[in-house]
């Protein structure tokens, strides 16, 4: 609600700009009203995936990792932390539990995360490696669900983040009843004389994974 109050006084304003310019009224048109609307959801979100991807940060961090300025940042975040969207802790801000509480209820398709989950914890009992669902979503590749037995992946491979680039990788696809590519199930490969053992236990978790969903 208070990004709504945010946006309806800069139309407000820009009406009366357009008045003294003018000397008659002259309401912004629709486009203008939203492309404002546009800005504020694009700089609170940005805000968000900055917190996400570097967990806690300080409000001068978030000003330059979001390229916005510092004041803008401060009303954005008062504003997210109202809604519980954020938290803030003596001046560092994180995801709040109303972020959580959303998250909770994405599926990138249909029970997918609830039937990846069982073969996830065994692929990573059998090859003793973490291992993810990972989904495409934009220009990302993103975690939907993790079975993490390694202590430096507990952060990175969280749900939620950017499978990181450069991490070395076993993939198989997982597949919808229609034989579209849904995402790909992955292992962290740490020694590469058991590639192809560990290529075929993949594949055994994503094709489990693909037939559950039928």
């Amino acid at each position: 609600m208070l990004m709504w109050i945010r946006v309806t006084e800069d139309t407000i304003s820009l009406c009366a700009r357009r008045w003294s310019a003018q000397g008659s009224f002259q309401p912004p048109d629709q486009g203008g009203a939203q492309e404002m609307g546009r800005s504020v959801l694009g700089g609170a979100f940005a805000l968000l995936d900055n917190l996400m991807e570097h967990g806690e940060l300080g409000l001068s961090q978030l000003a330059v990792k979001s390229e916005m300025p510092k004041t803008t940042v401060h009303r954005l975040l008062d504003q997210l932390e109202e809604l519980g969207a954020v938290e803030n802790a003596r001046g560092r801000y994180r995801i709040g539990a109303q972020m959580f509480r959303f998250g909770q209820a994405w599926e990138p398709y249909p029970n997918l995360l609830h039937v990846a989950r069982q073969p996830l914890r065994a692929l990573s009992a059998t090859i003793r490696t973490s291992t993810v669902l990972a989904v495409p979503r934009r220009d990302r590749e993103l975690v939907a669900a993790a079975s993490v037995v390694r202590a430096e992946d507990v952060f990175r491979l969280r749900p939620g983040s950017t499978v990181p680039s450069g991490l070395e990788m076993v993939s198989a696809p997982v597949r919808s009843p229609s034989n579209s590519v849904l995402g790909n199930v992955s292992a962290v490969l740490i020694d590469t004389r058991s590639a192809t053992a560990v290529r075929e236990a993949v594949g055994h978790a994503a094709r489990a994974i693909s037939t559950a969903l039928r």
